[in-house]
């Protein structure tokens, strides 16, 4: 069986580790001292070093042959071959997922670390994914951590650091793994790829870089199912056959066009790259990814590990021309495109409309103020039987808001900005509501539409067309009926007060106009009131009598 990079290519002294020069400096430092720590905390992502780092670490404090004040393991005695082929009996290594219960801790560590090494100085625990174990497993090591026999050192591995309990991370040196940078693994893998006597392309080893997200472990599994492939000479086209496809090429490409303001041009590579087969789900993560560096690279924070240099000198060339303003609004518009449903056929209509919406920031900005005459009641001015005053209930949005107007900055420079005045606007809500009042009232009844009869005759029909698009609305129509028609306005009655309220929302309004305009083929207005059958009123009028009371 062939071994994986990843295992054949581990380090096998320190100056091989990659990345990391920070935990390496301190740890190298205590091994030339001879002032190593009884127990550390490594934490950090998967496939970084954290357990090559602690193998290291185990080897170089039995090595045989170290010299005195230095720290690089000799790899040469029989302590270093012992622990590159696995038999080393004073390192053990622990899977905490796997032994998470008190028992296996009592057994294979505090039991295990009583006892001195058959061969070296120490004995090393290396406990990968430690954050696993059960509270009653860390309860049973806190003891061993806290008062270790000299002879015994403790390392700790977790990707996940939040869930070590603080009684346990406090009693340890604790050391945060970063990501391996791409300028940092390109170079490493290009070094494998040529100890197995393949040539790689600069273009696949920053695609492999990208897709590790700065696991190192990762770029090197994605580098031997390349290798796999058995060609001599990786091209990117070769590449695509085994690694997953990225379209980082195509969004560098469409972010220049959109930061030049070239919108035509970035949709027809979108277009293109839709009728091609590409995901729009996949491309939008890409560009809130991209957009996101060119934003901060516009504020002027050019460092990003998730992109080669090559790529770096693209988006700072964005940032430069788009700025931080368009490249937030642009995010923001990504945002709101990534969870904005589309039609199957046409999944680029929220990413397009994202695109298209940045042709507004070019304009002229506008600022809202306030219309210097003050408003007065349309009573007036609005005919009687106008179906905006008599058939539909208002927005309340639109009701009190006080007028405005808009204007461009540059036309009325003198003019103050818009400001809420409560007074003023609680005028306004008056007059609009006196408006309403006088409006509602029947001056002259128009002439209807069309008879009653013709509505009431087709309303089960009407029914069925809202039952189509409606679950809950059928329910209620069923029990109500219409109750005149006086011009375009359809009076709905309905037995019950929150039938009519239902009624009076703006999407069952809708809806039911729609309705009535599909099967009478006329355009009405809705209007819904309660009007209680005579039953129930004479119930509540008895109830209201036995308990002495009266309806003024």
């Amino acid at each position: 069986m062939a071994e994986t990079l990843y295992r054949k290519y581990r380090p096998q002294i320190f100056a091989d580790v990659a990345e990391q020069e920070h935990i390496l400096r301190t740890i190298t430092k205590q091994l030339a001292t001879n002032t190593v720590a009884h127990a550390y905390l490594f934490s950090g992502p998967r496939g970084v070093g954290k357990t090559t780092i602690a193998r290291l670490l185990a080897k170089a404090l039995n090595c045989e042959k170290r010299i005195e004040g230095t720290f690089e393991p000799c790899n040469e005695c029989s302590a270093c071959l012992d622990f590159v082929q696995g038999r080393m009996l004073s390192c053990v290594e622990i899977d905490a997922a796997s032994q998470t219960g008190v028992d296996n801790v009592r057994e294979n560590i505090i039991e295990n670390a009583r006892f001195a090494p058959t061969r070296g100085k120490y004995k090393v625990f290396i406990l990968d994914e430690v954050h696993m174990l059960s509270s009653s497993s860390f309860n049973a090591l806190l003891k061993t951590l806290e008062e270790p026999p000299s002879h015994a050192i403790f390392i700790l591995a977790t990707t996940e650091l939040h869930k070590i309990p603080a009684t346990i991370a406090s009693r340890c040196q604790r050391f945060e793994f970063h990501r391996v940078a791409p300028v940092v693994m390109m170079p490493r893998l290009a070094k494998i790829a040529v100890a197995e006597g393949v040539q790689v392309d600069d273009d696949v080893l920053a695609q492999i870089s990208r897709l590790s997200e700065g696991c190192l472990r990762d770029g090197e599994s994605l580098l031997g199912q390349v290798v796999a492939l058995g060609e001599k000479h990786i091209t990117k086209d070769i590449a695509m056959l085994v690694l997953p496809m990225t379209n980082l090429a195509l969004v560098a490409d469409m972010i220049e066009h959109i930061a030049d303001g070239e919108l035509k041009v970035a949709i027809d590579k979108l277009n293109a790259f839709v009728n091609d087969g590409g995901s729009v789900k996949h491309l939008v993560e890409e560009m809130l990814e991209y957009i996101r560096a060119v934003m901060f690279a516009a504020l002027g924070d050019t460092s990003n590990d998730l992109y080669d240099e090559k790529t770096l000198s693209r988006i700072r060339s964005a940032a430069s021309t788009m700025g931080t303003k368009k490249a937030c609004t642009f995010l923001d518009a990504l945002l709101v495109a990534r969870v904005r449903q589309s039609l199957p056929a046409i999944p680029q209509i929220p990413l397009e409309i994202a695109i298209l919406g940045l042709d507004t920031i070019e304009g002229p900005s506008r600022t809202y103020v306030r219309d210097p005459q003050p408003v007065s009641a349309p009573v007036s001015s609005a005919p009687s039987n106008s179906p905006l005053l008599r058939g539909r209930d208002l927005d309340p949005v639109v009701s009190i808001a006080p007028a405005v107007s808009m204007l461009p900055e540059q036309s009325a420079p003198s003019i103050a900005p818009l400001r809420y005045d409560f007074e003023q606007a609680t005028k306004d809500r008056l007059a609009n509501a006196a408006a309403n009042i006088v409006s509602s009232i029947p001056l002259n009844s128009a002439a209807p539409a069309f008879p009653l009869s013709e509505i009431v005759d087709k309303w089960e029909r009407c029914c069925a067309y809202v039952a189509e698009r409606n679950v809950a609305l059928p329910l209620i129509l069923r029990g109500a009926k219409p109750a005149s028609v006086d011009g375009d306005v359809v009076t709905i009655s309905c037995q019950y007060a929150f039938h009519s309220e239902a009624l009076k929302d703006a999407k069952a309004r809708l809806l039911i106009e729609a309705a009535i305009l599909d099967v009478l083929q006329k355009a009405v207005t809705i209007v819904s009131v309660h009007i209680p059958q005579k039953a129930e009123s004479d119930a509540v009028t008895s109830f209201v009598s036995e308990l002495g009371g009266t309806f003024e």
